[in-house]
């Protein structure tokens, strides 16, 4: 990472005619940089430090609806201490939002404290309840959106504050602890939208680079904020280096497992001028666009010279593969944070393309989709006396893996790596894999990427034969062998059962059949699709 100089905020800069290329400096664009030279990031002009213009609104209403909508549907959260939190900050919410409406201070002291103190508890309460009340879970997720943009907002008001103050009253380590304040609530919004699917409200990233602007300006960037490990100019990468990763490719897990390990290797990263990077492999930040970073070999609109970065991550993935070695695989957190590497190593370097051309549909056709196992296991039992909640989700577009679908899902869960079940009107029903999704906002349109596994799933009961005679056959589905998708028969099971020439029975009207595994076919964070043959006797 280039040095900065360290810029005396009380001594007034000495005037100097801008660069040809750039317009002169006033109050509205007192954030443009000057030129770069060589392999030094751009620097920036000095003396009008007191003007910080910051883009990004914030608006609670969506998340007030949200909790609108699960009010009326009468579902609360089992556990007591579950209920307690969701309670209170349903109740901090609406405080916010009351205050926004009416033109107050967003956050008052203790309010902030409260904040601060919900936060990461919403996100571990969501964690926690993914698996058995994934709609409380989505709840909870919605609460800490609006908590962290509610405490980045708060952070970014204080900095404008410190930013407006010149001469005595000015004071430098202010100015960086607000800086440090604002990226470390940024790299929170981010991570929560993350770990929701959901899109980052408008103007975020316009406001990350402007801060970095003013930072850099300010010769900052190797400044280390009081109460923090890294510098300010290491949190700005972090914060970009998380931006760049496919998050809404991944599942809650592996997305903490992300944010861990961009804490630790975002440091490594290098930032520096497009026009002077020898190895022009990496991601361009285009500090004018309300955009993350995007990858070198992907075509964008092209920007000022002086306005772009290149992101390296060259070292950050050297520093991880280092972690990767020593690290012993003892445990599955160690395991999966192995397999998380390998899968940034390949994406970070080479983006994943597309394998087939998308066909977009002229007509509106909607399909019927259920989502989990279970729910998808109620919609094939014809005498099934639940009925499974279902969302009517239109197809955008198709191609020979799967679809786009868009639709509106206030309290389906959704996830990476989710099993769904799809009905098409006059076709028959196929079941396939969440590969990837996209929240416009929490009562908004949702897109997603749906990969094909299989047609005419069937709702079975299996049991490994290798089990405790006590213990109950468990709900499966399985899919008949095709000859394009699958040459044999398919089980889809929860969790990691699937072992080489392991038996298993299913259980089925006819009788019980007894199968033995012979591949695994995919493995997600929730299911395993497993190639089963018929035994012979």
């Amino acid at each position: 990472m280039c040095p900065a100089c360290c810029v005396n905020m009380h001594t007034p800069a000495k005037k100097r005619s801008p660069p040809p290329f750039l317009p002169p400096l006033s109050r509205h664009n007192a954030l443009l940089p000057a030129r770069a030279e060589h392999a030094t990031l751009p620097t920036f002009r000095a003396g009008a430090l007191n003007v910080l213009t910051l883009v990004m609104a914030i608006d609670l209403a969506e998340a007030v609806e949200f909790a609108d909508l699960m009010r009326a549907s009468g579902e609360h959260a089992r556990e007591q201490g579950a209920r307690q939190t969701l309670a209170a900050a349903e109740t901090l919410l609406r405080e916010l939002h009351a205050a926004l409406t009416g033109n107050r201070t967003p956050l008052q002291p203790d309010q902030r404290a409260q904040a601060d103190s919900l936060l990461p508890t919403l996100l571990e309460l969501a964690r926690r309840l993914d698996a058995s009340q994934p709609q409380q879970a989505l709840f909870a997720m919605v609460l800490a959106q609006a908590l962290a943009a509610s405490l980045l907002h708060q952070a970014k008001q204080v900095l404008q504050q410190e930013a407006a103050r010149s001469g005595f009253f000015s004071s430098n380590k202010s100015k960086i602890d607000a800086c440090a304040d604002c990226l470390a609530c940024a790299i929170e919004v981010l991570r929560s939208h993350a770990l929701g699917y959901s899109n980052l409200p408008h103007g975020f990233w316009q406001d990350c680079h402007r801060l970095y602007r003013y930072l850099l300006d300010g010769g900052w960037e190797n400044k280390i904020a009081a109460g923090k490990h890294d510098t300010l100019g290491a949190l700005y990468r972090q914060l970009l280096l998380l931006g760049v990763a496919a998050s809404n490719r991944l599942d809650p897990v592996r997305i903490e497992c992300l944010v861990q390990l961009v804490r630790e290797g975002g440091k490594h990263a290098l930032l520096l001028p497009l026009a002077s990077a020898v190895d022009a492999n990496g991601f361009i930040v285009d500090l004018e666009r309300d955009a993350a970073p995007r990858h070198s070999s992907i075509r964008g609109k092209p920007g000022p010279e002086h306005a772009q970065l290149l992101l390296g991550v060259h070292r950050v993935l050297q520093s991880w593969e280092e972690k990767s070695q020593t690290t012993p695989q003892l445990d599955a957190a160690a395991q999966l944070e192995q397999q998380l590497i390998l899968k940034l190593r390949q994406e970070l370097v080479y983006p994943p393309q597309r394998r087939y051309l998308r066909l977009h549909s002229k007509n509106e056709e909607f399909v019927q989709l259920h989502a989990t196992l279970d729910h998808c296991w109620q919609a094939l039992q014809a005498a099934s006396d639940n009925t499974p909640p279902v969302a009517h989700m239109q197809v955008c577009n198709m191609s020979a893996s799967g679809y786009l679908l868009r639709g509106q899902l206030p309290t389906m869960p959704l996830r990476s790596g989710e099993l769904v079940l799809i009905r098409r009107p006059g076709r028959d029903p196929f079941l396939g894999v969440v590969r990837w999704i996209n929240r416009q906002s929490p009562c908004g349109d949702t897109e997603c990427g749906i990969e094909i596994v299989g047609k005419n799933p069937e709702a079975i009961q299996v049991k490994p034969v290798v089990t405790h005679a006590t213990e109950p056959a468990q709900n499966a589905i399985r899919l008949a062998a095709n000859a394009r998708l699958n040459p044999q028969d398919v089980l889809v099971m929860y969790g990691k059962p699937y072992q080489a020439l392991r038996q298993f029975e299913i259980h089925q009207p006819q009788g019980v059949l007894p199968v033995k595994a012979t591949r695994l076919l995919l493995q997600t964070a929730y299911y395993q699709l497993i190639n089963v043959r018929a035994e012979r006797h």
